[in-house]
C-alpha cells in the first residue's frame, strides 16, 4: 500500500511540474528589428551590404532570425571592392504581449536591445564575394558584445527579463546569390520589476493557486484512506 501511495504522489508531482513548465513556455512576445542604412565598401561606394530586419511573434524561449543580409555591387573583376572592419549598428525591439494589456501605470511593454558589429569581406564584385570574419563590439550596458537584456512587464502581469544572445552570423554570398543572416536566441526569466513582483506573471492574490487546490483535492482522499486502514489495524 505504501509503495502505491508513493508512486501516486510522485505521479501527481510530475504532473504539476509539467503544468508549471508548460505555463512558463507559453509566455507570448513579439520582436521587430530595425533595418539600418546600407554599409558601403571601404574601397568604393559601388558595393554595399543591406540589412533587412525581421519581425514576428514567438512563445517562451526561442531562436529567431533577426536580420537577412544581401550583397549589392556594380564593380567589375578588374577592380574588386573590400570591406575592412566596416561598422554597423542593429536595434531589436521586444514586446511583452501580456504587458500590452496591463492596467498598471508603470507597465513597460516594449524595450530595445542594441548590437554593434564590424563587417569584413574581400574580392567583392558584381559576381563574387569572399567572406571575412565578422566581429562584434561592446555596447555600453550590454552583458557582452553578443548579449543584451531588457526587463519588461507590469505589476499586475509580472515582470520578465528578456535575454538576447547573438548565436550566429552568416555572411551573404555574391550579388544575387544566397542571402546572409543573423540569428539570436531569446530566453525569458521571471524577475522583480521596479514596482511589482516577478514570478509566474500572475497578480498577487490571497486566493490559493490552482496547483495548491489540486494538491489539496488529491491529498484529502489519501488521508481518509489512511485513517480507515489505521482503524482496521487497531481493531
Amino acid at each position: 500500500m505504501k509503495k502505491s501511495l508513493v508512486k501516486f504522489a510522485a505521479s501527481v508531482a510530475m504532473l504539476l511540474i509539467g503544468s508549471i513548465s508548460v505555463y512558463a513556455d507559453s509566455i507570448p512576445w513579439g520582436y521587430s528589428a530595425t533595418s539600418p542604412a546600407d554599409i558601403s565598401a571601404s574601397t568604393s561606394p559601388l558595393s554595399s551590404i543591406s540589412f533587412t530586419g525581421a519581425s514576428g511573434v514567438a512563445s517562451g524561449d526561442s531562436g529567431i532570425i533577426i536580420y537577412n543580409l544581401k550583397t549589392n555591387s556594380s564593380t567589375t573583376d578588374a577592380a574588386p571592392d573590400s570591406f575592412s572592419n566596416v561598422p554597423y549598428n542593429l536595434a531589436i525591439s521586444l514586446t511583452d504581449i501580456k504587458a500590452t494589456s496591463s492596467l498598471s501605470p508603470g507597465a513597460i511593454a516594449t524595450g530595445v536591445v542594441n548590437f554593434s558589429g564590424l563587417f569584413n569581406a574581400t574580392n567583392v564584385t558584381s559576381k563574387s564575394l569572399l567572406p571575412g570574419i565578422n566581429g562584434w563590439t561592446q555596447v555600453p550596458g550590454n552583458t557582452s558584445p553578443t548579449m543584451a537584456s531588457v526587463t519588461l512587464g507590469s505589476d499586475d502581469t509580472g515582470w520578465r527579463t528578456y535575454n538576447v544572445q547573438i548565436s550566429s552570423f552568416t555572411s551573404p554570398g555574391q550579388p544575387g546569390g544566397a542571402p546572409g543572416s543573423i540569428q539570436a536566441i531569446v530566453t525569458i526569466a521571471p524577475t522583480d520589476g521596479p514596482g511589482g513582483p516577478g514570478g509566474t506573471g500572475e497578480p498577487p492574490s490571497n486566493t490559493p493557486e490552482p496547483a495548491s487546490l489540486v494538491l489539496a483535492g488529491l491529498g484529502l482522499p489519501l488521508v481518509v484512506l489512511l485513517r480507515r486502514r489505521m482503524k482496521k489495524a487497531q481493531a
